[in-house]
């Protein structure tokens, strides 16, 4: 056995996950919260983690907007014990489900709806909810209006319920008028993710392949996270000058050296 310590460097791009009734824009500021990531010889069934050892733990929140292609966002994780000669697989990442984001003003960088309308983040508001913020956060998806010129805000979005959960979509600014979808139990990028989230659920945990096995040696071993492709934020326009924004599911990849 021997001390290794690993040094976590997120190198943070954005997602592209899109749907013929949104379009992909730029985030001024797409702030994620890493709560947890471990090692796993294997996958089990679903999140399964096999072998799981832990090498990051904590809150940790990255602004992954505020940092350039390439650069390095901080570091997560302490030093682990790890036994030689054992082969990683897997990794384990548990995020929570709130993500704070800001579209961009500047020209040519702004969020449009599927319609080509610009849709700008407005800071969070009970009165956006049926009931309230707390209440509403995983289950409904708010409305803002399109383009009011005024500059953006920063605002709370949250990763929704899936499966058989139906997801609320406010048609309205107030919530006074509404429709219903659910989300997806699948992910594109991982291998598995959790697929009941529901109102109970604070965090998300998601399974990744690394990109080649790891076997622990005397070198201590850097492990390099990169989120993302393109673009972080989702707007589609739902009716008049009303428009709903969301954050993307990030793509993942995990490399030990």
């Amino acid at each position: 056995m021997k001390i290794l310590k690993f040094i976590l460097s997120l190198i943070l791009f954005f997602s592209v996950t899109t749907s013929v009734y949104a379009a992909l824009g730029k985030a001024a500021v797409y702030k994620v919260t890493m709560k947890e990531v471990a090692l796993c010889t294997g996958k089990g069934s679903g999140t399964t983690c096999i072998g799981k050892v832990i090498i990051g733990t904590g809150d940790k929140e990255v602004d992954i907007a505020s940092v350039n292609a390439g650069a390095v966002a901080g570091s997560y994780g302490n030093p682990a014990l790890l036994p030689l000669g054992t082969t990683y697989t897997h990794m384990q990442v548990t995020i929570d489900r709130k993500f704070t984001i800001k579209t961009s003003d500047t020209a040519g960088e702004m969020l449009k709806t599927n319609n080509g309308d610009v849709c700008r983040t407005v800071a969070n508001a009970d009165s956006q909810y049926e009931n309230d913020e707390a209440t509403d956060k995983y289950t409904h998806k708010r409305a803002v209006d399109e383009g009011t010129g005024s500059a953006s805000a920063e605002t709370r979005v949250y990763l929704m319920n899936h499966g058989t959960n139906n997801v609320t979509t406010c048609a309205a600014t107030d919530c006074s008028s509404t429709g219903t979808t659910t989300s997806g139990s699948t992910c594109t990028y991982c291998d598995a993710m959790k697929s009941d989230l529901d109102s109970d659920d604070t965090e998300h945990v998601l399974i990744y392949s690394l990109t080649k096995p790891y076997t622990v040696t005397t070198k201590s071993p850097k492990v390099t996270m990169k989120f993302g492709t393109a673009e972080a934020l989702s707007a589609s326009d739902v009716t008049g000058t009303v428009c709903n924004i969301w954050a993307e599911e990030p793509i993942f990849t995990a490399t030990i050296e």
